[in-house]
């Protein structure tokens, strides 16, 4: 072994530095005499050549004659500090020695993957972390910065249950481009408790995956399945932060959790083939306990399936979507919003629009969907009713399913939709907000379009709170387009303010007896039968604009019952129904048969000293009330009151004082 005469001040010829990210790796071939840098025999020059030398240097390691033909770069028969500087040049890179540490941070480069200690130190792998490649597994519970760019990459969290019973990873994302071509980038394997994706305020992290995937696991039945997911993780996720995460689901869906997902904070944008987020036991967007929801952003565009949904049918308290505040945009091929067993709105700004929206005119679709079906609550189709208008996929903007039986067609429980605030705007080819079990809307603010309902519900569906006959601006929806406005078996109005503009009927119990309307029964279409259901109004305002022709104002198949509230009618007949009709109480305005256009008459409901009420716009006709110490009066201007629903063509105001205007003539029933 020849002696190197030039160990001597190495200390200061050694400079300390950083690995880079980017590693250019040289290759040589097998029948080569020599491999020029190859200082550990290894068959490739890296970054590990540059550490063997530097140990020689220091007299930590010994060469043979091969590693110093290798070694002597600057071709002088020595092997010494010139040849390390470069061995340097040649790879462009002045990497820190590497020590034994606790694993804090992983930086991906395309070839390979380094690892830090909280100092900033190079460590290698160990009990908790493993690498192969640009593979990284992380075994053990614990919080890891992840960064740097790889077109192959992949991070799996799959840790001991047995070990580590509670485990929690948390993945701090600090600037990390991830993707790769046949397996999802980040894969949860398992965790005990959860696995915490952290998106640091001020980065941008992308993860994509390509047009097939190989990877597969075997689930609790045994069987296995392809891990179709750019963002697969198979426990409990939550993703919070302040920065961005791109997600790009290029096989199937964008994120895939097989438990419970939260997404609490961050500007999460995911575009997917098949769903875009996807939580089988649930799905919950804002921390309720929060009350600062300005640093959460969710989007979600998708070309064949569901933007958010639920799947789980099984157990009674899973599959189910909750949003408690945030910004959420949905522009889905499918379902905007879709839980298995229930959806929740408690708050935040959503905008959904799903296939072609309202403007849809068809039968059937050039293409299916491969995630979305259902129809009537459990998943028979598109349309229903007498609209021609269908789909033969679900493309609901929002839609609880309910559990059915196994053909489909018989409902069995679940499937309530509950909203209590938020504002909410819906563009749907299909239902606008659709369940198969109970609609119960308590709070917010909605524009609802779409080219079949606005709302229809397989049961009940209730409408503001009992109690507050009198409150117009607990719940407010608008619905500047549909087939008709609301449907359900039957139809309970405490409150609230609802105005629609329908090309047939603007309130429908259980079907209705119109040439247009069919009749149904839960879970799909079926004979009602008369006098068995019901449409209720007893407080609110409830103003509907049907289109000329056979189409309704108020339609039931069952009775009427008007005990309170106000009215506003605009229909071939204002109230039309199967069972009994009961007038009694409600105060009402008939617009004889205008038609939903021209809407710029106002009618306005005044107390007995003249103060406005509740005023609207609708088209010119007639019009008629009942007495209660209320009058109506058509035309004039209404100052000093809010207006509700700014978007509403109706105008409508609560409260204020009118100028101009007649006192309505007629008070006879007007074809109640």
């Amino acid at each position: 072994m020849k002696k190197n005469p030039f160990r001597r001040g190495m200390a200061g010829l050694l400079a300390a530095g950083t690995l880079v990210a980017a590693m250019p790796v040289l290759h040589f071939s097998a029948a080569s005499q020599t491999m020029v840098g190859d200082a550990n025999l290894d068959g490739a020059v890296t970054a590990a050549d540059i550490v063997e030398l530097q140990s020689y240097l220091f007299g930590k390691a010994s060469f043979d004659e091969t590693k110093f033909a290798n070694c002597d770069l600057v071709a002088d028969g020595k092997v010494n500090a010139f040849d390390l500087a470069m061995l340097k040049k040649k790879m462009r890179v002045t990497p820190p020695e590497t020590t034994t540490g606790t694993v804090a941070k992983i930086t991906y480069s395309e070839s390979s993957v380094t690892l830090y200690d909280a100092s900033g130190n190079v460590v290698s792998p160990d009990d908790a972390v493993a690498v192969n490649g640009t593979e990284v597994t992380i075994k053990k519970a614990g919080e890891y910065e992840v960064n740097g760019t790889s077109a192959s990459g992949r991070l799996v969290v799959s840790t001991d249950d047995t070990a580590e019973p509670e485990a929690l990873v948390q993945l701090n994302l600090t600037g990390l481009t991830l993707t790769n071509a046949t397996m999802a980038p980040i894969f949860v394997e398992n965790v005990g408790d959860e696995c915490v994706i952290s998106v640091k305020n001020g980065s941008v992290n992308t993860i994509a995956d390509g047009t097939s995937h190989t990877d597969i696991q075997t689930n609790s039945e045994g069987v296995a399945e392809t891990i179709n997911g750019a963002l697969y993780a198979c426990d409990d996720l939550k993703i919070k932060g302040k920065g961005t995460l791109i997600v790009k689901g290029n096989t199937a869906d964008g994120i895939v959790c097989k438990n419970d997902l939260k997404i609490w904070n961050g500007t999460i944008q995911v575009t997917a083939v098949d769903d875009g987020i996807r939580g089988n036991d649930s799905v919950r967007i804002g921390d309720p306990d929060d009350t600062d929801y300005t640093a959460l952003n969710v989007s979600v565009t998708t070309t064949a399936g569901d933007g958010i949904t639920s799947t789980n049918a099984e157990e009674t308290d899973k599959g189910f979507v909750r949003v408690s505040g945030g910004s959420v945009t949905v522009n889905s091929y499918g379902d905007g919003i879709q839980g298995e067993q229930a959806v929740e709105i408690n708050g935040g700004t959503l905008d959904i629009t799903t296939y072609q929206g309202s403007s849809y005119t068809g039968s059937g679709s050039s293409s299916g969907s491969t995630g979305s079906t259902g129809g009537w609550g459990g998943g028979m189709g598109g349309m229903e009713g007498g609209n021609t208008n269908k789909t033969d996929f679900s493309c609901k903007g929002i839609k609880a399913v309910g559990i059915f039986d196994e053909a489909g067609t018989t409902w069995q429980s679940a499937g309530n939709l509950t909203i209590t605030g938020g504002t909410i705007k819906v563009n749907a080819t299909d239902d606008a907000l659709h369940c198969g079990g109970d609609m119960v809307l308590t709070g917010g603010v909605m524009n609802l379009q779409s080219a079949d309902d606005a709302m229809h519900s397989d049961h009940n569906l209730t409408i503001g709170t009992n109690g507050n006959a009198n409150v117009f601006d607990d719940v407010q929806v608008y619905v500047p387009f549909a087939y008709e406005g609301v449907e359900a078996l039957n139809i309970y109005q405490y409150s609230g303010t609802v105005y629609t503009v329908t090309t047939d009927d603007g309130y429908n119990a259980a079907g209705g007896a119109d040439s247009s309307g069919g009749s149904w029964a839960p879970g799909g279409m079926g004979s009602t039968g008369g006098g068995s259901y019901s449409l209720n109004i007893s407080g609110g305002l409830a103003v509907v604009n049907s289109a000329s022709g056979d189409h309704d104002g108020f339609d039931s198949n069952g009775s009427i019952n008007m005990t309170g509230g106000y009215v506003g009618a605009n229909g071939q007949e204002p109230a039309d129904c199967d069972g009994t009709k009961n007038m009694s109480g409600a105060c009402y305005i008939t617009i004889n048969r205008g038609g939903n256009t021209n809407l710029t008459t106002r009618y306005s409901f005044l107390d007995s000293t003249g103060n406005v009420i509740v005023s609207f716009l609708s088209a010119s006709g007639g019009s008629a009330t009942t007495t209660n110490g209320v009058t109506s009066q058509t035309g004039g201007t209404v100052s000093g009151g809010t207006q509700l629903m700014p978007e509403c063509i109706g105008e409508v105001y609560i409260g204020g004082t009118l100028s101009g205007g007649t006192t309505g003539g007629n008070t006879g029933n007007m074809g109640w």
